[in-house]
């Protein structure tokens, strides 16, 4: 399973991201599940030696379904492989409505990893990429405005990073399973991704911290998020106010070979999608 490409791996999704697009580019196949098809789950599934899964927060039933039928699903088609995206300081998370699923979900793969040969958990911090959402009060207003806290602190991880670590996990045999934490290469503050994106567009850009619920509705209706996906972003940035995102590891360091992207080159690479209309 390891030490060559992808051999019969998939990416469970519900809405596909950065992460699911470039597990493809590697060579994995990718399917759209639905939390209510477990007979459909497992017969993709059983398609497959590796299952990893992407938690699906744009999907519906996220909050009112039962999400653990992912991991009951690979108990099932017994794969070989399974590994679960999750988040950084779940537990402190878990009062959260949006991440409730997700933390039902770890329990279920903590009781099913025993019976799997290969089981690995990627916990990763918030992505910056999240501001990508947001381009639009940026282009228009010059503003970044979001519910978190100016200047509480945080380590984020660019996505693209992620699912690069994510893949080298999974094909790299210096890589044994278990428990890796994800995050960027460097703590900041919205006060200075705000700074980082007035020098990457030569255009002096604010932070604005506005309340929760306008960030939501934001997102619904002038980004087209879906409703569960909004309020996970929303659970994420209250996260970020509460210092829950501040922790740096060297885990996606070691699995990329190099430094993360940080939040300055992360603007400068993307700095055509910001500028001013």
């Amino acid at each position: 399973m390891k030490g060559g490409p992808f051999h019969k791996v998939v990416a469970g999704f519900y809405k596909e991201n950065n992460l699911v697009h470039l597990l493809k580019q590697q060579g994995a196949d990718v399917a759209c599940l639905s939390i209510d098809d477990c007979s459909g789950i497992v017969s993709e599934y059983k398609k497959v030696d590796v299952v990893v899964i992407v938690p699906p927060i744009s999907d519906d039933k996220w909050c009112t379904g039962d999400p653990c039928v992912y991991i009951h699903a690979a108990e099932m088609a017994k794969v070989k492989g399974l590994v679960l995206c999750s988040k950084i300081n779940i537990k402190e998370l878990g009062n959260m409505a949006s991440v409730k699923p997700l933390c039902k979900m770890e329990d279920a793969f903590e009781k099913a990893k025993s019976k799997i040969e290969v089981a690995s958990l990627v916990r990763c911090s918030v992505h910056i990429d999240i501001i990508w959402l947001f381009r639009r009060q940026i282009a228009v207003d010059s503003q970044i405005s979001l519910s978190a806290d100016k200047n509480a602190r945080f380590v984020p991880l660019v996505e693209a990073d992620g699912a690069l670590g994510l893949c080298n996990m999974l094909v790299d045999p210096k890589f044994p399973p278990g428990t890796y934490e994800l995050t960027g290469p460097e703590a900041v503050d919205f006060n200075g991704v705000a700074h980082s994106m007035s020098r990457a567009i030569d255009t002096d850009v604010s932070y604005n911290q506005i309340d929760r619920n306008a960030v939501v509705e934001y997102l619904k209706t002038k980004s087209h998020v879906p409703h569960n996906a909004a309020e996970f972003i929303g659970d994420m940035l209250d996260a970020v106010s509460n210092g829950l995102f501040d922790k740096k590891t060297d885990d996606l360091c070691k699995l990329i070979g190099k430094a993360p992207m940080s939040v300055k080159d992360y603007m400068h690479k993307n700095a055509d999608e910001f500028k001013p209309e």
